[in-house]
């Protein structure tokens, strides 16, 4: 039988009928309610003439609908898109003018920005707009259609386009097949969550266009519903995981950090967590130390990216968390060992895999990674070979098999678990009159893991401030988690024999003395 997205959704509605699936501030969806919706959704869709192939794309806070979407999309055999929520409307330009969709589902919070990026640019078509809300076009379109049969797919036709910023400053779309998805949540449930069942809940702290949503269908076939947070905040976060009940969650290293030093947490019933995921980057053994005494021994992390298999290459395992944090701290900065539905490969520059203890760049293979970029022929044959998938990480392997990423080959930062690429962020500051002349690096950050620091030549007679400088890149469309925290004021930016920026001259003084170059 093909691997289809919808064919695994089916199978887990089948198993648990009205049990509660999906549970956000508006209310709490059956799976039976769930694919009753979704069916409708995709044949209101058909009747609008989105067919096989047709493009559409979501933009919303954590909600039910977000799932719905996800299913109906797949059954007509549409190809999905998505749109971060946190990115600015220069990101949204991008995704939106290289996939051309059909229909655009957003909250009503998004509108006003998405018609005035199809107003300004004509690259991006004329979609339409799925509105999110009570009486909306959204729900009409469900009320009014019929549900509708799946259509016929194949395992090897796309079901998912997922852009990123990658390793690389202009976005670029991911290309996953169904049976790359559905390798996907085969893997979640092998590897970390095949003890689920239906008395468990799983809490989405972190927005569903990323890691957390990737953990829904997964879960859902264990029979746990999924819980959505809407907007983060510690206080609500404890509420939640105390009244539903909450078994597991994905939370970057800052929230954890964050929640395990909040003065809420001594007060919080904490004891139905079994475990927390995290990924982006490691957690400190002084964090870590603190954060087990909060939640107990409960924490998972996770090494991959948008392009090599989202959900992970590697894994630091909770029993290895602890055993590290007794014996072996320095082993926390590892992001575990490979897990076995990946082959994963530290190779040179002429790609030949290094010996253990040297350091090379991360390649993976497996039937879970994206097979190509949508519409860049060029990046995909930089960053694709014979199946492998360079991830642009570099890391050392020790005898143990555990991986440690020391540096990058480019000049990404990882803010928080979020690329941020130099150049975007260098053109976006370059605009302000006060500068002659900036470069953007990474540097440690004990909250995000990197933290964006703007090193700015002034022109003559100019001061600019932090402050300053965080304005002008509101005030150009920059994301929030892109702009500068840090500002350094210098004489002039270093620069190579070439003449090209020479990031890593201003980066070394700021990781001196860190085991790792990145966060």
């Amino acid at each position: 039988m093909p691997m289809l997205v919808h064919d695994f959704m089916r199978k887990a509605v089948i198993r648990h009928g009205d049990r509660p699936a999906l549970v956000d501030s508006r209310g709490t969806l059956s799976y039976n309610e769930l694919w009753e919706r979704s069916a409708r959704l995709a044949g209101g869709l058909r009747s609008h003439g989105i067919a096989k192939g047709d493009r559409v794309v979501a933009v919303m806070h954590n909600r039910n609908e977000w799932v719905e979407t996800d299913l109906a999309v797949s059954m007509i055999g549409g190809i999905r898109g998505r749109l971060n929520a946190r990115d600015g409307e220069r990101e949204w330009t991008v995704t939106l003018e290289d996939l051309t969709p059909k229909v655009v589902v957003a909250g009503p919070e998004f509108v006003d920005t998405l018609e005035r990026i199809r107003s300004a640019s004509p690259n991006v078509g004329d979609f339409s707009l799925l509105v999110l809300g009570t009486g909306s076009s959204y729900e009409e379109l469900i009320d009014a259609s019929k549900p509708t049969d799946p259509v016929p797919v194949d395992e090897d036709d796309i079901y998912l386009v997922f852009h990123t910023s990658g390793t690389t400053g202009r976005y670029k779309g991911a290309v996953y097949l169904h049976r790359n998805w559905f390798n996907t949540y085969r893997n979640i449930m092998a590897l970390f969550m095949g003890g689920l069942d239906h008395t468990d809940a799983l809490l989405h702290v972190g927005p569903l266009s990323h890691q957390s949503g990737i953990l829904t269908a997964p879960a859902l076939y264990q029979g746990a519903r999924s819980v959505m947070m809407e907007h983060f905040d510690p206080e609500s976060f404890f509420e939640i995981v105390e009244r539903e009940r909450i078994s597991c969650t994905i939370l970057a290293p800052a929230i954890i950090n964050m929640l395990a030093t909040h003065p809420s947490a001594a007060a919080a019933n904490l004891s139905s967590l079994k475990v927390i995921y995290y990924s982006g980057a490691p957690i400190s053994p002084t964090a870590l130390s603190k954060a087990m005494e909060v939640f107990g021994p409960i924490f998972l992390q996770g090494y991959g990216s948008t392009e090599g298999g989202t959900v992970y290459n590697t894994i630091l395992y909770p029993d290895e968390h602890v055993r590290a944090l007794e014996h072996n701290p320095e082993r926390l900065s590892s992001c575990g060992r490979p897990v076995p539905f990946f082959d994963v490969r530290l190779v040179d520059d002429d790609g030949h895999e290094v010996p253990v203890g040297e350091m090379g760049e991360i390649w993976v293979r497996g039937d879970a990674a994206s097979v190509r970029y949508w519409n860049q022929p060029e990046a995909t044959a930089q960053a694709y070979e014979d199946g492998w998938f360079k991830m642009g990480d570099l890391a050392i392997r020790d005898p143990e098999g555990y991986i440690t990423i020391v540096d990058r080959k480019n000049d990404m930062i990882v803010s928080g678990g979020l690329n941020v690429y130099p150049r975007e962020v260098e053109d976006a500051i370059a605009s302000h009159p006060a500068v002659r002349e900036v470069a953007v690096i990474g540097v440690p950050d004990e909250k995000w893991g990197e933290g964006v620091m703007a090193c700015i030549a002034p022109v003559a007679g100019a001061t600019p401030t932090l402050d300053e400088i965080q304005q002008h890149c509101r005030d150009v469309g920059l994301a929030s988690y892109k702009k500068p925290i840090r500002l350094e004021l210098v004489d002039e930016v270093p620069k190579t024999a070439v003449g090209k920026l020479f990031r890593r001259a201003l980066r070394e003084k700021h990781w001196a003395g860190e085991s790792r170059r990145v966060g």
